[in-house]
């Protein structure tokens, strides 16, 4: 029974292959990570209804279960508008970025067992190294293969408050903040990079500290010589008894 779905399935995609190559499947997890050293993850997963209906099955394991799983993991999840798409966008707010690797959805992408960010804290600065191994063959299944035929928009997209010292990334962003790794679903993708940002507690601390500086010296200007002015002064004749 199986081998005759795969059989279906791709005698659809030979079908609508030239209407369907451009992203028959979507999946981009977008992560920012903020100055504070939160982080705001976002995943998108979708699929046309055309691919999927041939075995409903495929829609419930890889889109509706994953979707409650999320949303059991406290994500907030956006229905697709276009009723010809299947899937999802899930979004949450991390404390840190090293609360991806304890995400359910870690396990699909073959990062359970990694340390994917590690954070290197001074006074002053966060340095985050992410030196991590993506492999999609969990997530995708058995249908691998097929999703590979189908050119499909895989990607990890990294935002950083500051421009990278290092990376391996196939895009960067104008600004040099945002990267994108293309992601391959049959073999396990290399992610590398190095940022450092300024510590946002440091830096306020830094400017309050430079503005009650400035209050004392203009404090210590402006009324020191009013205070020198309202001291009694004392003269060597005076309070002398006259003699009789």
């Amino acid at each position: 029974m199986l081998k005759v779905k795969r059989a279906a399935l791709l005698l659809l995609v030979a079908v609508a292959a030239p209407l369907l190559l451009c992203g028959c499947l979507q999946f981009n997890m977008h992560l920012t990570i903020n100055r504070n050293r939160s982080a705001d993850l976002e995943i998108t997963l979708a699929a046309p209804r055309a691919i999927l209906a041939m075995d409903p099955d495929l829609e419930k394991e890889f889109f509706v279960e994953k979707k409650e799983d999320l949303a059991a993991q406290g994500f907030d999840i956006i229905e697709p508008t276009d009723e010809k798409v299947a899937g999802f966008k899930a979004a949450k707010r991390l404390r840190s970025v090293t609360e991806l690797a304890d995400l359910g959805l870690a396990g699909d992408m073959g990062l359970q067992d990694q340390e994917i960010f590690i954070e290197e804290k001074s006074a002053l600065t966060t340095t985050y190294h992410l030196d991590a191994q993506i492999d999609l063959k969990d997530l995708m299944g058995e249908q691998g293969n097929l999703v590979a035929l189908l050119s499909p928009d895989l990607r990890f997209i990294l935002t950083l408050p500051v421009k990278p010292l290092a990376h391996n990334a196939d895009e960067v962003t104008e600004d040099g903040r945002t990267l994108v790794w293309e992601l391959s679903p049959l073999q396990s993708n290399h992610l590398q990079l190095t940022a450092r940002a300024p510590n946002l507690s440091a830096v306020i601390l830094g400017v309050v500290a430079a503005v009650a500086l400035i209050a004392a010296v203009i404090l210590a200007v402006v009324y020191r010589p009013k205070l020198k002015k309202s001291r009694p002064t004392t003269g060597k004749g005076k309070n002398k008894k006259k003699p009789v």
